[in-house]
């Protein structure tokens, strides 16, 4: 008997436990970010009017506008069968390097970066969508050559995937955006690792990365760029920039004990802005404040659900390119999701990575819905595999 995979003609099924984790991640990021950004609390506010008054609903009204617009990409892409994407993917590959590159040569600094266009009061940042195109690509190309010639054994395959990679990851270094070329990085290895590539290759490419760093260090970047890599890896190097922020992240986190001070209430530090980026990068700080370790570890089993529960639909994936997409999806919010809490921790480099679903931001909640659109589009059509 042969073992080809055959498509049937089967009910849409929705993915209730992505949705129902996701619903109360995004509703408990919307009750943190209205937390953080508050007045402080002083105990004062015994009717509903003080309270409300302490509120700051400015970032809490954008957020929901983020949520309501990310929305509007993620159900699409979880109803429409997710062979639909293929036709579109090289062409906004290719919007994506003209955005990214657009910047390079003509963006504005901002925290140290150039990744955002400025819209208004408002901001773009295509690295955050080229995340999710470059899952598309990967995935269509690698499940491609993997459904022809097998695992991956042909170097001029491996080059063919590495190039797809290797562009906009160079475009986002050279925007000192160091954070989202890991990611880039670990959405890459993922990817690989679900069509068996030869681990010859994968070092080739490391090296390749390697040497490429070494040059680019000796011959190519100015002072100022070395010296922001220097603070990237060691943040204590920058006492009044990054490395005060993870120092006071780490305080605020300690301070929140076991059960955590509680959110709107009266004595805590993140209201005061003690970290200066409260409602994006060091929100986790604010959460562990808050909800304490309990909490907090709550948050990331609830994280860790959401994935391993990805990972059971990319094993059950109809076929390889399903598989490939949901995995680079999975191992993107697992990536944003390590380096996020462990730079609150002081555990690694600050690299202005948000918290997926909880921080603030219009570009990263919209790749996060994204995925779980993919994510749920591969689910919905597992059960249409049967062995032969």
């Amino acid at each position: 008997m042969s073992n080809r995979t055959v498509r049937t003609k089967t009910p849409y099924r929705v993915d209730i436990f992505t949705i129902v984790l996701v619903t109360a991640l995004v509703l408990f990021g919307l009750v943190t970010l209205l937390n953080v950004l508050s007045d402080p609390f002083d105990g004062t506010e015994t009717t509903f009017q003080a309270f409300y008054a302490r509120l700051n609903f400015q970032f809490f009204s954008r957020q929901v506008a983020n949520i309501l617009i990310s929305l509007a990409a993620l159900i699409p892409l979880a109803i429409f069968d997710y062979d639909k994407y293929k036709p579109f993917t090289k062409a906004g590959y290719i919007i994506c390097l003209i955005l990214l590159f657009l910047l390079v040569v003509a963006g504005e600094n901002t925290r140290g970066a150039l990744g955002w266009y400025k819209l208004g009061t408002r901001a773009f940042q295509p690295s955050e969508i080229t995340k999710v195109v470059l899952i598309i690509v990967l995935a269509k190309e690698a499940a491609d050559i993997y459904d022809r010639r097998g695992p991956i054994t042909k170097l001029t395959d491996f080059l063919r995937l590495f190039l797809y990679f290797f562009i906009p990851f160079l475009l986002v270094m050279l925007q000192n955006d160091f954070g989202t070329a890991m990611v880039m990085l670990i959405i890459f290895g993922g990817i690989l690792f679900c069509v068996r590539v030869r681990w010859r290759y994968v070092i080739l490419g490391l090296l390749a990365l390697g040497v490429g760093g070494i040059v680019s260090w000796i011959a190519l970047l100015t002072d100022v760029q070395k010296e922001r890599i220097r603070v990237f890896l060691d943040p204590t190097r920058n006492h009044e920039g990054s490395g005060m922020n993870v120092l006071h992240a780490k305080q605020l986190i300690g301070s929140g004990g076991f059960w955590g001070k509680g959110y709107f209430t009266k004595g805590t530090l993140t209201q005061t802005g003690y970290v200066p980026i409260r409602h994006s990068d060091f929100i986790f700080s604010g959460i562990g404040e808050g909800v304490g370790f309990f909490g907090a570890m709550m948050l990331i089993i609830v994280f860790f659900l959401l994935l391993f529960h990805w990972l059971h639909t990319a094993l059950t994936a109809r076929d390889t390119y399903g598989r490939c997409l949901v995995v680079g999806c999975t191992v993107m919010l697992a990536a944003h999701i390590f380096e996020n809490v462990a730079m609150n921790l002081g555990a690694m480099p600050v690299t202005g990575i948000p918290l997926p679903f909880i921080s603030y931001g219009g570009s990263n909640i919209l790749a996060s819905f994204a995925c779980v659109g993919i994510a749920m589009s591969v689910y919905a059509r597992a059960a249409g595999r049967r062995q032969l």
